[in-house]
């Protein structure tokens, strides 16, 4: 007895069991469904990776949250006396925030001593945790000997928040250099930054340095969240700010150090944006 079913043949054989005659997939039906695959593979991969990053960036403004509630528990704890910034050595009796040095100490690079040992750090006594220091966005390294380490540390504090190291190419002396919580007042805190997460190949000082009235680029911002980097003011509250120029982006994403923090960019809209929101000419 023999029974036809849709899309295909059903043939009955002795003892009441049945062969399926339906044809397989052909070569063409497969690739055809490989495609479709790949194609769905394309578009969603993409959404998987932005929102992958999105969730980075939100952790990155956790974490410099965590630092503006920091700096405003160490000015209450001390006279609204801001912490020390600028830059030191580890061997030296120098406190900040947290101690960074230059580029030419590579060690102080993966030393949590320096961001946990309020023997170094002034944050120490409020922050236990390294990994507020650090955005998840950034996997920079340094080369000690013959390995490469994650740096540790990927935020500064703006370099007119007390600066306290010798001085450089910043804090012209026509501006506002705030050492007191008080200082920021009369500056619109919503307009001063405080933090902010700086490119991987440039983050060096406690100290994001900022050079007014100048075509220098001393520090780069980060542009590690989809060419935006997370900046926080004075008055707590904390933006994603994209930036707009393109040679901005393209350094500030470098991993490695260029060499030189002296960078001439004239008409930069990003520097004039920073130099904008790092103080304010004194009245």
């Amino acid at each position: 007895m023999r029974s036809t079913l849709s899309g295909g043949r059903r043939e009955w054989m002795a003892g009441g069991k049945s062969r399926d005659t339906r044809p397989a997939f052909t070569l063409i039906e497969l690739l055809v469904v490989i495609a479709v695959i790949v194609i769905l593979a394309g578009l969603l991969l993409p959404a998987l990776s932005s929102a992958k990053e999105r969730a980075r960036k939100i952790q990155c403004m956790n974490n410099q949250r965590q630092l503006a509630v920091t700096l405003q528990m160490y000015s209450g704890d001390n006279q609204e006396h801001l912490p020390g910034n600028g830059y030191a050595s580890p061997d030296s009796d120098v406190k900040l925030w947290v101690v960074g040095d230059g580029h030419w100490d590579p060690p102080f690079f993966t030393n949590l001593d320096l961001l946990l040992d309020s023997k170094h750090a002034q944050f120490a006594a409020y922050l236990k945790t390294a990994a507020v220091y650090k955005c998840p966005s950034d996997r920079s390294t340094v080369l000690l000997g013959d390995t490469k380490y994650p740096k540790v540390r990927s935020y500064a504090l703006n370099s007119y928040m007390n600066w306290e190291a010798g001085a450089i190419y910043n804090n012209d002396t026509n501006y506002l250099s705030f050492t007191k919580q008080t200082d920021i007042a009369g500056a619109a805190p919503s307009e001063i930054f405080t933090f902010l997460d700086v490119a991987p190949g440039y983050i060096c000082h406690s100290a994001f340095v900022v050079v007014e009235d100048s075509i220098v680029y001393y520090h780069l911002p980060s542009a590690q969240h989809s060419q935006s980097g997370v900046v926080t003011f004075a008055d707590g509250h904390i933006e994603s700010h994209r930036w707009s120029e393109p040679k901005t982006v393209r350094d500030a994403q470098t991993v490695e150090w260029i060499t030189t923090h002296l960078n001439f960019e004239t008409g930069n809209r990003d520097l004039k944006w920073l130099q904008a929101h790092a103080s304010v000419r004194r009245p």
